[in-house]
């Protein structure tokens, strides 16, 4: 079954018919505030409000404290309590907050002199959630041995990683480890009781964060959606299914509000991230989207995805500055009449993420096309979104999905594995070498973007290796003169003797390979130093290879 954006029917009265009712409707209103000049708080003090991996993030990508970092100044949000409003949310970023009210409560914030503007961002919807429900006990599993047997070590995750080549990134050992992910749903039912997470609970790698919607810290409820989107990229259970970045840190976010939809939850989301970026978060995935509405008056137009117009793409925009890499699932409307992507996808510096058919390496026909409506191109990336492998909502159930919305994290996953060999690289170094690796760089369109990423090509960039000849070689000039190569797919014996042709077949040197490790396999070759610039040969296991030796 395709995946949707969590999309629903219920129909409600604008906001200014509320006030007729006998019983005033509460609805939820978006408060953009004048000013931050009285602020307690200061940019020369991060700390004060940034954790120090935030701090220690944005000062390694070059991303500055700026004004719209500093809180909302707390008499502003004292003044509000004391008239009465009772506080939904609060945006640093857009210096804004949201509150609940009725409508005509909500008229009363306008006369305030910190008031700059006032809008209805939706109902106010109750939902009957249990408050904080303890975790339940997990429960041990034993994997079947015949699929490990059929598919190798990451069972049936191969099905969703082997097209974009992050199986490679894993025989590496760059797994995710020591990157931080923020995982933005609608919930994540059963997460706290199925076994393809206990490795992560077990070392403290899941972390169920705010709950956005419910303003609680009961994340693992309301929606399986959040649990499928996380098994494809934090699933372990090795030989039965492992997702793109099993030994990441995860964190649950609740910003989806599954009792109906409103653009609060454009709201919500950027909640969301700026929680994410204040702990220090790495990396966000965002399978939400936002066009149409359960009250149509608040739908939002192709006029106006230009990703500065809606609340979440100024959100999303600002997100993207602050050193964090961001994939949000472009949307599953391809072959409706809507036909475009979503909202925040639109928003530029965030990877909006198509989905392709592993069948035809070809774009998945309900995946929702650009461009922007100010023309730039979107898609950015695609990834596996049809008959991909997810983690069902009880226990080892698997189940066969699709979507943008599974696209995205295997996405979102196979980055962090990448940038878990590169730790120390920037998130725009990261995103470089992704985007450089796909197969339409150089001829994007709006169906899938810059095309389908090669991890292993990522991995040569990021590596300063340049692909020579046939497709699994790797060369360049040491300091030492020395040519190191990378056999991506060979077996190597140590103490191999190996010629060095150059074009005409004249041989040039002779030595022995010494090989490191297990497949894939560095291999140094020594005694180069004195050869000129140009085009050689290396035989060696008997197969010739082409290289460039560079100045």
């Amino acid at each position: 079954m395709i995946l949707r954006f969590l999309i629903f029917c219920c129909i409600v009265s604008p906001c200014v018919l509320a006030a007729q009712s006998s019983t005033p409707l509460l609805f939820k209103w978006w408060i953009e505030l004048t000013d931050k000049k009285n602020t307690p708080y200061s940019i020369d003090r991060p700390w004060e409000f940034l954790s120090a991996r935030s701090i220690e993030r944005r000062a390694k990508n070059g991303c500055p404290t700026k004004l719209e970092d500093l809180p909302v100044d707390p008499a502003y949000i004292a003044t509000l309590r004391a008239e009465g409003f009772v506080l939904h949310g609060v945006s640093r970023w857009m210096n804004a907050v949201a509150i609940i009210a009725d409508s005509a409560k909500a008229l009363t914030a306008q006369k305030l002199p910190f008031v700059r503007n006032i809008t209805c961002v939706g109902r106010d919807i109750k939902i009957k959630n249990p408050p904080n429900r303890p975790q339940k006990q997990r429960k041990p599993y034993q994997v079947k041995q015949s699929v490990a047997e059929k598919f190798g070590p990451l069972g049936y995750g191969v099905i969703n990683l082997e097209p974009l080549a992050t199986p490679f990134l894993h025989q590496l050992g760059a797994r995710g480890e020591g990157i931080w992910i923020a995982v933005m749903d609608g919930g994540f039912v059963n997460v706290d009781t199925m076994p393809f997470f206990d490795s992560l609970a077990l070392h403290n790698r899941l972390w169920p964060g705010p709950d956005f919607v419910e303003r609680d810290r009961s994340v693992y409820e309301s929606a399986q959606h959040g649990t499928s989107v996380l098994s494809v990229m934090g699933a372990n259970l090795p030989g039965y299914f492992v997702g793109a970045a099993p030994q990441a840190t995860y964190f649950l976010l609740k910003t989806e509000d599954t009792g109906g939809e409103f653009p609060i939850e454009e709201v919500n989301w950027i909640l969301g991230a700026e929680w994410a970026d204040s702990i220090g978060i790495d990396l966000i995935n965002a399978s939400l989207g936002y066009t149409t509405f359960s009250n149509p008056v608040y739908n939002r137009p192709y006029a106006a995805l230009d990703g500065r117009s809606t609340i979440g793409a100024k959100g999303a925009t600002i997100a993207a500055q602050k050193g964090m890499i961001i994939c949000n699932s472009a949307g599953n409307s391809g072959d409706e009449p809507w036909h475009f992507i979503g909202v925040p996808a639109d928003a530029p510096g965030i990877i909006a993420v198509g989905a392709f058919d592993t069948q035809t390496n070809d774009h998945a026909s309900f995946s929702s096309f650009g461009p922007t409506s100010d023309g730039r191109i979107k898609p950015d990336l695609s990834a596996p979104g049809l008959n991909v492998v997810t983690a069902g909502n009880v226990g080892e159930e698997l189940t066969m999905s699709a979507g943008t919305s599974i696209a995205a994290p295997i996405l979102t996953g196979s980055i962090a594995a990448l940038w878990s060999a590169f730790p120390n690289s920037t998130a725009q170094q990261i995103k470089d070498a992704v985007f450089t690796s796909a197969n339409q760089f150089e001829h994007p369109d709006n169906k899938l973007g810059y095309g389908i990423p090669d991890f292993s090509l990522a991995w040569v960039t990021m590596q300063g290796l340049k692909v020579y000849g046939d497709r699994y070689l790797a060369g360049y000039d040491a300091d030492s003169g020395s040519m190191k190569f990378l056999f991506f797919q060979e077996t190597v014996r140590d103490n191999q003797v190996f010629s060095v042709e150059d074009i005409f077949g004249v041989q040039q040197t002779e030595g022995r390979l010494k090989a490191q490790g297990k497949n894939p396999q560095f291999v140094t070759v020594q005694g180069l130093e004195q050869l000129p610039a140009g085009v050689y040969f290396l035989q060696a296991n008997g197969t010739r290879h082409r290289f460039c030796k560079v100045k």
